[in-house]
């Protein structure tokens, strides 16, 4: 339980309890963990009244979230989102190893089948570096920068970021699990960090550099965060 308790309404009428902590952190953060239950983590000085203008402001999202989680629940198969396709998964016991998609299908190849997600996440990795390379190599060129100053591209799980930059360091971080999302999904996260290059922080300079190259970004954040609400994390 969190130190305080709060509600939200939901679509039907029913009460959602969240869960609140307070913490020594700059931002407000939201999570739905897999039991379906919703958990904030807030800054000491921040009012009651603003986390609870936060979390119904974020109503949809987090329902969403949770009618994702019962459906994969409610599912015997198991699915992978890629893409922003959901792919059934199926592993193939065989001498060779990889994954091959076709239509609505993921297989996976392997030896041993209980080793399937080490060959999916290998996989993975190759595939997100290749494709995010390509979409960084397509937008770079906005910043007007030198071409041999290009980032350092690396793939890494986080928990609560689709990506981060450390522009002192050219070194740009992509969350594994964003090769989940759809391609424009995708391009607005590349953008973001690539952005991040010129202006650190999210301030005036940053937002209307995105509104400029990307006039639809707001757009493709709330459909990347409504696309990925519940994804299955392996």
């Amino acid at each position: 339980m969190g130190d305080e308790n709060m509600k939200i309404k939901l679509s039907d009428g029913s009460d959602l309890g969240i869960d609140v902590t307070r913490k020594a952190m700059k931002n407000i953060r939201l999570r739905v963990r897999r039991d379906g239950s919703v958990c904030v983590s807030a800054p000491f000085g921040v009012s009651s009244g603003r986390i609870q203008e936060f979390v119904s402001s974020k109503s949809a999202w987090i329902e969403n979230h949770i009618n994702s989680l019962l459906r994969q629940q409610d599912s015997d198969e198991e699915h992978v989102l890629f893409m922003g396709t959901n792919y059934a998964l199926e592993v193939v016991k065989d001498r060779r190893t990889g994954v091959a998609l076709n239509g609505e299908n993921m297989t996976i190849f392997c030896s041993k089948p209980e080793e399937y997600k080490d060959v999916l996440q290998n996989w993975w990795v190759q595939q997100a570096l290749a494709y995010l390379g390509d979409v960084v190599n397509k937008w770079y060129p906005v910043l007007g920068q030198d071409e041999e100053d290009k980032p350092v591209i690396k793939i890494r799980k986080m928990k609560t970021l689709w990506g981060s930059c450390t522009s002192t360091q050219r070194t740009i971080r992509f969350n594994y699990y964003l090769m989940c999302a759809s391609a424009e999904g995708i391009e607005y996260v590349v953008l973001h960090e690539l952005t991040h290059l010129l202006y650190p922080d999210h301030g005036a300079g940053f937002k209307a550099f995105l509104s400029r190259h990307m006039p639809d970004w707001k757009e493709r954040k709330r459909r990347l965060e409504s696309q990925c609400a519940g994804m299955r994390m392996l």
